[in-house]
């Protein structure tokens, strides 16, 4: 028996139907979901999900939230998700360029903490899109 699986962002449903698996980056590494599963939350960190649905694996990168299991369903509540066909490379390579720069102005400058650790994980979520889009 398969699971339901909905991901949600602020802005849309990203997608919602029925899956054979889901692996997600979970905040303490990476975990999968099969039918079955037993009740849990857990944290999610910005990473790469693999969603298995009849053969074939779609990929997505995703941000910061929360993977709610129940059973025979999944719900992730993220910031932010690309499926690898919606990602923009060019746009990606260009937001890791811009946290890059941007981390070699705050480390050379001393700057707020804060600042440096929201630049490190712009340039973070860039390279996961860079990768999963490699996924297509």
């Amino acid at each position: 028996m398969p699971v339901e699986l909905t991901i949600v962002t602020p802005e849309r449903e990203v997608f919602s139907g029925t899956v054979d698996n889901i692996v997600l980056p979970g905040s303490e590494g990476d975990f999968g979901v099969l039918e079955h599963h037993e009740r849990f939350l857990a944290p999610l960190r910005i990473g790469e999900a693999h969603v298995d649905a009849g053969g074939t694996t779609r990929y997505a990168a995703i941000s910061d939230g929360f993977a709610q299991v129940n059973g025979e369903r999944v719900v992730v509540l993220v910031d932010s998700c690309e499926l690898a066909d919606e990602i923009d490379v060019a746009r990606a390579s260009a937001a890791r360029e811009r946290a890059e720069r941007r981390i070699r102005e705050l480390e050379s400058g001393h700057e707020d903490d804060v600042e440096l650790r929201l630049s490190e994980a712009a340039l973070q979520r860039a390279v996961i899109r860079i990768q999963v889009a490699g996924k297509r």
